[in-house]
Formats: structure tokens, C-alpha cells, sequence
């Protein structure tokens, strides 16, 4: 009896929640879908700069990527003249674009530029400003102790100036991300527009010249956007490849260094299985034989 009441509860909680998780869904589906639409400007190296676009739809909390939606990104004003390109997101719901020639003397007319963005006749963005900024990365040793100096400048005025506040990762590139040169997460630049991150990432893995990638970025900074810079330096142990044991006989050479033992094995089953094969169809056609002979069988 108490068997079948504590059943009979789970089956009411299990109901309950199936229950709720209908209506949860059923919710979600209701729910009207929001575009969310971002751009972000890139500087890479003082030499690559492009514009990302990210489109998403934000249904509850489910995030989905907007793909084939056409856009076009325009330069301060959205005149034919000033268009950047037209714009098709990918799978992703992204699309990439880089400021064309033909808007070079536009481009270096001011410090600061707007970034429009139209779907068909209406702005979806027109206030993504950033303005003009340059990044230098520098090494220094000071009694045995590296560090890896980063410069941020601004264009105000038709000059270089200090940019101070810029807040930054420095490191070492790794895996599509940046492993921090020292203790701390971030950087920020001082009032020279400078700052100085002590190296203490020793005995790094780098290439066969012991090379390292040093990097520093500034992501989706509300004046700068996003700053790259990348130095190579010979700050790693270096790496060497042994690839003599891919001329041994191991399970992970290739098919014609296999190992005898493995060799053996297989070719043993190969050769039973076939000869077993080979013994009956001689066993069937021998009984065939003697059944087409009379007095054959007792």
C-alpha cells in the first residue's frame, strides 16, 4: 500500500513538472522576438581596420543568429556616395567589412567618424562612433626583469595625442586567446598614454626559434573600439618535434610501420575466416557430388 501511494505521488510530480515545462515553452513561443544589432570597429596592427556586424534574434533567453539579412553600412551619412558595403550575414548571423579606397580622403578628413547601418530604408544604427587611435607594443629588459611596454595615441586635432584610461589585455597569444603577462587581468594606460606590464610567463612552449606571439588588446572601448597589436619575440622555450618514433613499429605509425604483433593478428583472423569459408564450400560441393551418385548413400 505505501508502494503504491509513493508512486503514485512521483507520478504527480512528474506531471506537475512536465506541466510546467510545457508552459514554459509555450511562453518562450509567444514571446515576441527581439533584434539585437551590433557593430564593432577593429584596428589591427595600425594596418587592417573593418567593421564586424553581429544580428541576432533574442527570443527569451535563446539566442539565435539572423542569417542572409542584408544590411548597408555607410561613413557619417547615408549618401550613396559615403556607402561602405552592402552587407549579407553568414550562418553565424555576422558579416565583415572594410573601409573601401574610394573613402580614404573622407576617412582622413576628420579624428572621428560615425558608422550608419540600414536594413532596406530604415537605420537599425546610427550613432556607433569611434575615433581615430593607434597602438605600439614595446619589450624592455631592466636587470634580467622583462616587461612589454604598450602605447595608445590619439588623433585630436590633427596630432598624436596621449590616450590615458585605456583599458587593456597584455600577454602571450595562446589558443585564439591572450594569457596575461603577469598577475593581473587587465591594464590601463597612464596620463602619457603608456603602460607597462612586468613579463612573468617564463618557460613558455614556442615555436623551433623559441618565438612567442607578445599581444595587446583593447576590446569594444567606447571611444577606440577594438585595438590590436602583435610582436614576435624570442621569449620561449624552444619546441622540438620528435618524429623518430613515427619510424618505429608503434599503434600510432603509419600503415607501413605497423607493429608484427598487430600484423600477426590480423592476418590470422583474415586467413581463419577465409579458410573456414574455403572448407565448407568444398564440404557443400563434395556433398553435392555424392548426392548425383547412385548407391552413393547406405
Amino acid at each position: 500500500m505505501k508502494k503504491l501511494r509513493l508512486n503514485k505521488y512521483l507520478f504527480l510530480a512528474f506531471t506537475f513538472l512536465l506541466l510546467q515545462q510545457l508552459q514554459v515553452a509555450a511562453q518562450s513561443d509567444s514571446t515576441p522576438a527581439k533584434k539585437i544589432i551590433k557593430l564593432h570597429y577593429f584596428n589591427v596592427n595600425n594596418s587592417m581596420q573593418y567593421l564586424l556586424l553581429e544580428s541576432t534574434l533574442k527570443r527569451g533567453k535563446v539566442f539565435s543568429p539572423q542569417q542572409r539579412k542584408a544590411y548597408a553600412l555607410y561613413l557619417d551619412s547615408s549618401t550613396a556616395g559615403n556607402l561602405i558595403a552592402q552587407l549579407l550575414t553568414d550562418e553565424n548571423g555576422k558579416a565583415k567589412a572594410f573601409v573601401p579606397i574610394a573613402l580614404k580622403a573622407a576617412w582622413d578628413a576628420t579624428p572621428q567618424h560615425t558608422f550608419i547601418l540600414k536594413e532596406g530604408d530604415d537605420e537599425v544604427i546610427s550613432d556607433y562612433s569611434i575615433s581615430k587611435a593607434k597602438i605600439s607594443l614595446d619589450t624592455a629588459n631592466t636587470d634580467g626583469a622583462r616587461s612589454i611596454v604598450v602605447s595608445v595615441m590619439k588623433m585630436d586635432k590633427g596630432q598624436w595625442q596621449p590616450a590615458k584610461d585605456v583599458e587593456m589585455k597584455i600577454g602571450v597569444e595562446r589558443q585564439g586567446s591572450i594569457l596575461s603577462a603577469g598577475d593581473a587581468a587587465t591594464y590601463t594606460t597612464d596620463s602619457s598614454g603608456t603602460v607597462s606590464a612586468e613579463y612573468k610567463k617564463d618557460k613558455l612552449p614556442g615555436d623551433g626559434s623559441g618565438n612567442i606571439i607578445l599581444v595587446a588588446k583593447a576590446e569594444d572601448n567606447d571611444v577606440f573600439g577594438n585595438l590590436v597589436i602583435e610582436k614576435k619575440v624570442a621569449w620561449g622555450v624552444v619546441t622540438k618535434v620528435n618524429t623518430t618514433f613515427f619510424d618505429q613499429r608503434t599503434l600510432w605509425s603509419t600503415r607501413f610501420r605497423t607493429p608484427y604483433w598487430l600484423l600477426l593478428m590480423a592476418y590470422s583472423i583474415v586467413i581463419g575466416v577465409w579458410g573456414a569459408i574455403i572448407y565448407l564450400v568444398v564440404q557443400l560441393v563434395k556433398i553435392k557430388k555424392l548426392s548425383k551418385e547412385p548407391n552413393a548413400l547406405p
